[in-house]
């Protein structure tokens, strides 16, 4: 179905649109274990994103990060790309999307040691 999307998208002419979509099968992708399409699909998406609207840079930032944390060789990277989105996030109010780095962030983290005795 997003791969269908796509193709509407790029027959209506809908840039931001058709960014929004390469974002979202990306992160399907990173979601079933298949990282390197998930890497190609949102290096396009953040590659042909038109606006620089500060949600969507967040958004796109946000994803990206998230995809580099389920490798463990760009697990630094993706600590930096959610750190830089967090920032950016915070300093126009987007509070919504503050949460879910913070959320993505801490499931990097693993879970919680137990309290010592």
């Amino acid at each position: 179905m997003m791969e269908e999307a796509i193709r509407e998208f790029e027959g209506l002419a809908e840039q931001d649109d058709w960014s929004v979509a390469q974002q979202k099968l990306a992160l399907a992708h990173r979601g079933s274990g298949n990282l390197d399409a998930a890497l190609r699909l949102i290096d396009v998406a953040r590659s042909t994103g038109i606006t620089d609207a500060p949600m969507q840079r967040v958004r796109l930032d946000t994803a990206y990060g998230h995809i580099l944390l389920s490798d463990r060789a760009t697990l630094d990277d993706g600590l930096r790309v959610l750190d830089d989105a967090a920032k950016r996030a915070a300093q126009y109010g987007l509070t919504h999307q503050l949460r879910s780095i913070t959320d993505i962030r801490r499931t990097a983290d693993g879970p919680a040691s137990p309290p010592p005795r």
